[in-house]
């Protein structure tokens, strides 16, 4: 089965794929955070940094620009994200400013297709991360191309990967700071698809030669002696990218084994290093502890759901999507400001929020003071919507997003289907979808049924379906008929996570996949103060709050002492600088270890 945008054949082809012929059009609460990306920083990033661009064209003025070793990432994850971003909203005025970010871009590389900001004895095989910059543009230049057809855009590609080849494959030169620059494993495999050049495939494999070295990544070679996450030799976050580009060589060759690795290391990051918000990491690695209360650094959720992302493709797996929608309304929401205007370097568990142009302010330079690593890539967690919401396969298509808005995509025989969600999930749990394909036609529609629903009711237009299994997809194949009706009601009622190690004796309440949060800005008692909450008679009710900030949603709830504790979504949380804990005293629970059954690590309160 090709990619949608493919010149090479995949070997095995993955359950689910990243839409084509998509649209959206969102609402709600996450339509008013998409909105205020737009607005208050993909709009307006290049002009107030433009060193992001004009780094590229000073590589030999004098003096020299004090660069970072990563600093040719910034134009290519803010491509990235603005790309999505358009493909969220189809704004007129962003699609011109990618168009012009683009030019500027590609007028700067050299003659023999080396674009990074380095000098000649710097690029490419010295230590700077140059060849993970050239991934992330690359990356952006080929979706760039999917969108508009920009055959400059692939060229300017192309003419990269031949250097790298050039430079890499048939000979012994080395790819220093691996973790970081192996990733152009996963752009190699694109650019494969793409074009469909042998050559790419040998620089591809050359990657796997590298990795595969004593003092390089190792990834598959610990992956298949089975390890914990903690126990592989390269464990920092940069290295999920050359991970995704392992499974992409394992769907284009047919290679199990890479399959087989990357299915052991997204399972096992899972159960090591995925945070009760659906962030990733502790201190920018794996430390195989989920409790560790140490910085999580929004680039690194970031990669995880990237890399879940691709494991959804590859198994299908609605327990996969279900990490994703965790991720998007905690972790990657709650890295945004409301108003848009910053987002954070560490979201963390319990703790405030601090804008990462102050918590990682070393990274500002002179024509760029906005710029880090994690402000141009922060946006992807709301952009990569337009990979995940709804999936197509052979069959039809994935609804795995649940929210206000319509999202479309075209069906394998081209038939394009627009579903249209009534609803205000996630604070509530009914939702109306009307399913109006272009044309009668004949397809599965698969509805994710979340892990945490236990009681989920269907009905199509009007007529019950049989109760759904949680933690699948309910399959519905049918003729369907423009104007179609799906109800789907799920069952929000609270479910817990049992805390161990840093945080022994804490637990996490959600109402469906909405960590709630104790914030002192709702609260009267500061954070030492809180009382205990007792899950067994745990009573939610919906407060309307009128404010500086709006938050999804907050619920008043009585503590043991009699006192009410006011509770809001983690992606609001903190937003006015005010401390806040997800990780709070609440007794009647009994532990709820992690399996592939349970990967939320769910416990409903004791009898």
């Amino acid at each position: 089965m090709p990619d949608a945008r493919s010149n090479a054949t995949y070997a095995i082809a993955p359950k689910l794929e990243k839409p084509s012929g998509h649209g959206f059009r969102l609402g709600g609460f996450v339509g008013k955070r998409i909105e205020a990306n737009l607005r208050q920083w993909l709009l307006v990033a290049p002009r107030a940094n433009p060193a992001m661009l004009h780094m590229f064209r000073d590589r030999k003025r004098l003096p020299g620009r004090d660069l970072l070793p990563w600093s040719g990432e910034f134009v290519g994850k803010y491509l990235i994200s603005a790309i999505q971003g358009w493909r969220l909203t189809r704004d007129a005025e962003l699609k011109s400013l990618i168009d012009r970010v683009v030019r500027d871009l590609i007028s700067a590389r050299q003659a023999d297709g080396y674009l990074g900001p380095f000098t000649p004895e710097l690029r490419l095989t010295s230590d700077r991360w140059d060849i993970w910059g050239h991934y992330h543009w690359m990356l952006a230049l080929m979706m760039h191309y999917d969108d508009t057809g920009d055959d400059a855009a692939l060229t300017a590609c192309r003419k990269a990967g031949d250097l790298l080849c050039e430079t890499f494959v048939g000979n012994d030169a080395r790819i220093l700071s691996p973790e970081q620059n192996l990733a152009i494993l996963h752009g190699a495999c694109e650019l494969y698809k793409r074009t469909g050049a042998s050559s790419y495939l040998k620089l591809a494999e050359r990657i796997i030669e590298e990795q595969s070295k004593p003092d390089s990544c190792r990834y598959l070679e610990d992956a298949a002696a089975g390890l914990e996450i903690q126990e592989f030799r390269a464990r920092r976050w940069e290295g999920l990218h050359c991970i995704q580009g392992i499974l992409e060589l394992g769907l284009l060759t047919g290679n199990g084994a890479f399959i087989d690795a990357f299915t052991h290391i997204w399972w096992a990051m899972l159960k090591g290093d995925r945070h009760n918000t659906g962030g990733f990491s502790s201190a920018e690695a794996c430390q195989g502890n989920p409790y560790d209360l140490r910085a999580i650094e929004t680039c690194c959720t970031i990669a995880w759901m990237a890399l879940t992302v691709d494991m959804l493709r590859l198994t299908g797996d609605a327990r996969v999507a279900d990490e994703l929608e965790l991720s998007l309304f905690n972790g990657a929401l709650g890295a945004q400001h409301p108003s848009g205007r910053w987002w954070t370097y560490s979201t963390p568990m319990d703790g405030d929020r601090k804008a990462s142009a102050h918590e990682i302010v070393f990274q500002a330079r002179p024509g760029s003071p906005e710029l880090n690593c994690c402000s141009v890539n922060a946006p992807r967690g709301i952009g990569m919507l337009t990979e995940w919401a709804a999936m197509t396969s052979e069959r039809g298509i994935a609804l795995n997003y649940y929210g206000q808005g319509t999202v479309s995509a075209a069906l394998a025989d081209g038939t394009t289907v627009a579903l249209t969600q009534e609803t205000d999930y996630p604070v509530g749990g009914e939702i109306t979808l009307t399913v109006e394909p272009d044309r009668t036609a004949n397809f599965v529609l698969s509805l994710r049924v979340p892990q945490w629903s236990r009681n989920t009711t269907i009905r199509i237009n009007g007529d019950a379906l049989p109760a759904p299994t949680p933690g699948s997809y309910a399959e519905i194949e049918r003729l369907w008929q423009p104007g179609d009706t799906v109800e789907l009601s799920l069952d929000l009622t609270p479910h817990f996570w049992v805390g161990e190690r840093d945080v022994e004796g804490k637990s996490s309440v959600y109402r469906g996949p909405i960590l709630l949060t104790y914030d002192r800005y709702f609260n009267d008692m500061d954070p030492h103060d809180v009382p205990e909450l007792d899950a067994r008679n745990l009573a939610l009710e919906p407060v309307r709050w009128e404010g500086w900030v709006e938050p999804l949603t907050l619920w008043r709830t009585r503590g043991a002492d009699e006192r009410d504790v006011l509770l809001c979504d983690f992606a609001s949380a903190g937003a006015t600088g005010t401390p806040y804990r997800s990780w709070l005293a609440i007794g009647g629970l009994s532990s709820g270890a992690f399996s592939r059954d349970n990967p939320l690590r769910m416990t409903r309160p004791r009898d």
